[in-house]
């Protein structure tokens, strides 16, 4: 192999897929003379290229590992620095009286992380397809491109899965809904026995979601048929119950809501079997509950009553830290069994 240079000379301006590229010509006199003995290597003098000494390696008859009338080329990194390239191989040949250049296709191998790297790279038949091989008065050269790997690359674009978008964006859609709601909370008034009813809102939703999220508000809604059926729900807010549905939907309660109506939506949360809300509800209403010895066991007789296990622990861990004032202000009378 020879080590000859020859100096390129840029005129214009670049394109894009040609700027921030090194390129180095490898040039190989008497390829027809090689070996072409499967295994056979020849190694070019050392360059250097972006800070690194590289070797060019060659397979004239291919690799052990290449298939038949393969030509097989490994860029060899020389130093003991590693680095991260971008690189490419292509392949020209030239007459000695026309002096024209047929280039092949180029072969591009991205991200590829070198430090002694033995990369295997195969020219499909790209050398012999210019004749190469049978000239004796023929000689190609070998150039790559390196890049400097300190530019970044766009990362490419992976779209979010539109599942969780496509259901929130049925909730209340009335076109499709095959459920009606009717919500309105029933208020006493004056402490008479006669109930206000203040008029209702209505909800739309759907069976098949409703099935799979909350059982009992399906379980209303019946067998279903060609027609929306109105369902009536009372004792509710209807704010409160469009926080149930439009997490039913998958979407979710504020952190101001939350913290404002933790105990109501504990109390459809648990109405309506959505037991995830209840849990959420809970952990967030026992977090921002100040227990005291005039209020614990009002908190810890609700734990009991909804089934809330985080909220009826941390209830009775007050207690305990506090017991002597507590068992001198609270009645336990009314406790629940064990505590009595």
């Amino acid at each position: 192999m020879s080590g000859r240079h020859k100096a390129a000379v840029h005129w214009g301006t670049p394109s894009p897929q040609f700027q921030d590229w090194e390129t180095v010509k490898v040039y190989c006199h008497g390829f027809a003379d090689l070996s072409t003995a499967r295994g056979a290597r020849v190694d070019s003098p050392e360059f250097t290229c972006l800070g690194n000494r590289w070797i060019l390696r060659m397979y004239p008859g291919g690799s052990v590992h290449a298939r038949d009338n393969y030509i097989s080329v490994r860029l060899v990194n020389a130093s003991e620095k590693g680095i991260s390239i971008l690189y490419g191989f292509g392949v020209k040949k030239k007459y000695e009286l026309g002096r024209s250049h047929h280039p092949s296709r180029q072969l591009l191998f991205w991200g590829v992380r070198v430090r002694g790297m033995r990369d295997h790279i195969k020219f499909c038949q790209a050398l012999k397809n210019h004749g190469v091989s049978g000239r004796r008065d023929t000689y190609h050269n070998v150039y790559m491109k390196l890049a400097d790997p300190t530019k970044e690359r766009t990362p490419p674009f992976i779209p979010v899965n539109p599942s969780v978008t496509i259901l929130q964006s049925l909730f209340m859609d009335k076109e499709s809904a095959d459920i009606q709601f009717e919500v309105g909370e029933r208020r006493g008034k004056n402490n008479a026995e006669k109930i206000a009813k203040i008029a209702p809102t209505t909800f739309h939703a759907h069976r098949l979601i409703l099935q799979k999220s909350s059982t009992t508000l399906a379980n209303l809604c019946g067998a279903g048929g060609d027609q929306t059926t109105p369902i009536q729900i009372n004792d509710v807010s209807p704010d409160i119950f469009n926080h149930l549905l439009k997490y039913v939907y998958g979407g979710k309660v504020s952190d101001d809501d939350m913290k404002a109506h933790a105990k109501e939506i504990i109390n459809v949360a648990d109405r309506f079997g959505v037991a995830s809300l209840k849990l959420e509800a809970e952990a967030c209403l026992v977090e921002a509950t100040v227990f005291a010895v005039e209020n614990v066991m009002d908190y810890l007789l609700y734990a009991y009553s909804k089934n809330c296990a985080l909220l009826k622990e941390a209830a009775l861990e007050f207690m305990l830290e506090n017991k002597v004032e507590v068992l001198k202000k609270v009645s336990l009378k009314d406790a629940p069994g064990g505590l009595g």
